[in-house]
């Protein structure tokens, strides 16, 4: 499981990279545009990638989500949904032990 942590850390911090260096140079229009276009293209390359055994392709739809959860209610509930099933999977895991 550590090894999904650090691709998941990765993600996080690439996006978070990309808005540091993004949001100086445009207004915030074309912030919001820059967010649809890759959440959108993350959530492309997941559904893409999720028949393929190598690459997770889940967790690119994961960060696609968070992305777009600041500008789409839907891609909120989504996210906040999978999110509160991960948080259950994880707790019956961990009582298991």
């Amino acid at each position: 499981m550590a090894w999904l942590r650090s691709i998941g850390r990765a993600l996080v911090s690439a996006v978070r990279w990309v808005g540091r260096h993004t949001r100086n140079r445009l207004g915030p229009r074309g912030r919001v545009i820059f967010d649809w276009v890759v959440g959108l293209a993350l959530i492309a390359i997941g559904v893409i990638t999720g028949p393929v055994p190598i690459v997770q392709g889940w967790i690119f739809v994961l960060a696609g989500l968070a992305v777009l959860s600041k500008h789409s209610r839907l891609a909120h509930r989504w996210f906040e949904k999978i999110k509160r099933a991960g948080r259950g999977a994880r707790d019956r895991l961990r009582r298991k032990d």
